[in-house]
């Protein structure tokens, strides 16, 4: 088949040609990557009868009018044998599919139903890590497509599957993002300047090709946007903008070594914090303060479980740990639903005893987010009040995060990864220029990074820390009897 088709420049050709697992294809407005991604795919579909492929975004809007509308300009009409846009799905005259997926409403059920070879990612800087890490978990798992006999004649060395013994078809996963920060998944798990770098990844960048529109307007746009969106949009370079609240230094960053986390446990105040999600994940974070530092040294996310889950998970995480204090969003001591004849909180949905699970006690946090915001600021920057934890030089930061390793799975990741994607809320754009209100953008995720929030708020509130007894009939209330008897020695009659 003849495509009959040009790149209108390099980074295009070389996304074209990649044969990387995975594809970043990174850039500013206008430089093709839309364009190319549907023509990989037209080539993987005449190629392989029966291919199955996703295209997907954020919206349903963006898929319908932008993604989609491309995609009809590009494929041939010959090609298709039917579109149904309500059930989503494209069927190839070859017995092929692409599907069509907006993931704002798509639950991890429907994602782990797909069978595909090849998923595509528009915007895919809108997306949440889990929903990448399932997607990308889909590909290469449908077996039904067919490799043409004469691609196996030409290449004899042709890969086949271990376990069914057939020709396997090319399966990637192609994201294409604009520049987001540097915290962001894509750029921590492609990009040739992250730390976090994972083998396999292509990483290619391209700037606004004015050769795809009109020079007019990007002249114009070069002569009155700010310097940050033409740093981003123009230049489709990576970094932090005026919308960000908070900037983290990798010095706030611990490894997991078996030393710190003794001193942690042995020397430091400890801490839980908790942030209760019925449709969202549930996170608790627990906290240490020591030698004037906040260190946060573990994290529990988990979403889709009942309170009986977290209450085991939780209280097997804290074996053998005193807690000076365990604190909640206040939102979960809010009497908002019945039970038993009278209106029941979440946060006694932890305490009851009927449930069989172990009680955990809360108190509830501050949540004045204006306040904390400040406070967290100031323990991120490095200042000579601080001695770094491990090392004890200064200057240093206030607050820390312990990672997430393999060998320490209950390390944190979200905590700090959500702590640096909080940004403004956008108000307007004037001649290029954004500004931005006081107020929080509520799209970002932020299960844990509230969970910081309540941490740090109440660290140095002063405030009295009540000390809840457990309920009558408890096995907690029966284990403090038990401890008091003994206190006590042997009674003499």
């Amino acid at each position: 088949m003849d495509y009959n088709f040009k790149f209108a420049n390099p980074p295009q050709r070389e996304c074209f040609y990649s044969t990387a697992r995975n594809i970043v294809f990174s850039g500013g407005f206008n430089n093709g990557k839309t364009f190319i991604a549907i023509v990989r795919n037209l080539v993987l579909h005449a190629e392989f009868p029966n291919y199955r492929s996703l295209m997907a975004r954020q919206t349903f809007t963006a898929l319908n009018k932008t993604t989609m509308q491309t995609f009809f300009q590009i494929v041939p009409p010959e090609m298709i044998l039917s579109h149904n846009e309500q059930k989503g799905h494209t069927v190839w005259k070859n017995g092929g599919i692409t599907f069509w997926l907006h993931l704002d409403k798509a639950d991890q059920n429907t994602l782990r139903g797909f069978e595909i070879n090849n998923c595509t990612v528009d915007q895919a800087e809108e997306i949440e890590e889990g929903t990448f890490d399932i997607l990308d978990s889909r590909v290469g798992r449908w077996s039904g497509v067919e490799v043409p006999q004469r691609l196996l004649n030409a290449f004899p060395e042709w890969p086949v599957s271990r376990f069914t013994g057939r020709p396997l078809a090319p399966s990637y996963m192609l994201l294409l993002s604009n520049p987001d920060l540097p915290h962001h998944f894509i750029y921590r798990k492609a990009h040739p300047d992250s730390e976090e770098r994972l083998q396999g990844w292509h990483w290619i960048h391209g700037q606004w090709d004015p050769q795809l529109g009109s020079s007019e307007t990007y002249l114009k746009l070069i002569k009155e946007k700010d310097p940050e969106w033409i740093s981003r949009y123009i230049r489709g370079e990576w970094g932090y903008s005026d919308a960000a609240i908070h900037t983290m230094h990798r010095e706030s960053l611990l490894e997991p070594t078996a030393e710190l986390l003794s001193k942690i446990k042995s020397k430091g105040s400890l801490h839980r914090i908790l942030d209760h999600g019925d449709s969202a994940p549930t996170c608790c974070l627990w906290m240490a303060v020591l030698d004037g530092n906040i260190i946060f040294y573990r994290e529990y996310y988990v979403p889709g479980r009942p309170i009986s889950y977290h209450r085991k998970e939780i209280t097997a995480l804290s074996e053998g740990e005193e807690y000076s204090a365990s604190y909640a969003d206040p939102s979960i001591f809010k009497k908002a639903s019945q039970k038993d004849g009278g209106f029941w909180s979440v946060a006694e949905e932890y305490q009851d005893d009927a449930i069989n699970a172990p009680e955990l006690y809360f108190l509830p946090a501050d949540n004045n987010e204006f306040a904390t915001r400040n406070r967290i600021n100031e323990g991120l920057l490095i200042s000579e009040r601080n001695a770094h934890p491990v090392t004890g030089i200064r200057p240093a930061p206030g607050i820390y995060f312990v990672k997430k390793t393999p060998d320490y799975p209950n390390g944190c990741s979200h905590a700090y990864q959500q702590l640096q994607a909080q940004r403004k809320l956008l108000l307007s754009t004037v001649n290029g220029k954004n500004f931005y209100a006081d107020d929080r953008d509520k799209n970002v995720v932020d299960h844990a990074y509230d969970c910081t929030r309540y941490g740090i708020a109440m660290h140095g509130s002063n405030r009295p820390v009540e000390k809840k007894r457990p309920p009558v009939r408890s096995f907690a209330r029966f284990n403090q009897f038990l401890a008091l008897q003994m206190s006590r020695g042997p009674q003499v009659g």
